[in-house]
């Protein structure tokens, strides 16, 4: 298992997803001219971001979704108790408990459930979140430049336009990697909580 859990993990991402949008609700220069954008953008040979003016400029709305979704994130995997902590809960109960309750306990079907929602619901999240990051790196990756200047007519188009570009490139390329690690990290954790249960029972 690695030396940092998924919940820890999810914790610091919804941190710096807040970090993230305060600067691009303030300053969003700082990111679009980051290094990490230029140097992927130029290696990709990707549009430079587009310069947008400070009222109309879109960066503002990105900055308050990413604060709603550091929240939800933040509030989920504080919520759901993990695999670990289930089943310390369960043996500090068992022990406290007399031997027909604690063989009662042992087949809860409850507390198995309880024991794996965490890893359920944080499985279903990262796969899905690492096939749409996947899906819109892809799509700005396989644009051709000259498109960008066809689809300018419609708004549904312009606004897709918008998106061929460096930074939000980066962006979709940076959460796909980190909600693969994720997916690794909780499919890894079950492993191990899986060999405990082996062990207890040999």
């Amino acid at each position: 298992m690695g030396f940092m859990s998924s919940k820890f993990l999810i914790q610091a991402h919804a941190f710096l997803l807040v970090f993230l949008a305060i600067h691009l609700m303030r300053s969003p220069a700082v990111i679009t001219d980051s290094d990490v954008v230029f140097m992927l953008g130029e290696l990709l040979q990707l549009d430079a971001s587009p310069s947008f003016s400070r009222p109309q400029s879109p960066f503002a709305l990105c900055g308050i979704l990413l604060i709603v979704d550091a929240l939800v994130d933040y509030i989920l995997v504080s919520k759901i108790p993990q695999t670990n902590e289930v089943l310390a809960m369960a043996e500090a109960a068992r022990s406290q408990a007399p031997s027909s309750v604690a063989g009662a306990m042992r087949a809860n079907p409850f507390m198995a459930r309880l024991g794996s929602l965490y890893s359920e619901v944080w499985t279903f999240l990262s796969a899905t979140r690492f096939c749409v990051f996947f899906a819109v790196s892809f799509f700005i990756y396989q644009s051709q430049p000259s498109a960008s200047g066809i689809m300018e007519g419609s708004g549904a188009a312009s606004a897709l336009a918008q998106l061929k570009n460096r930074a939000i490139f980066t962006f979709g390329f940076m959460e796909m990697m980190f909600w693969l690690w994720i997916f690794v990290t909780i499919r890894e954790e079950k492993q191990a909580v899986a060999s405990r249960f082996v062990e207890r029972d040999q």
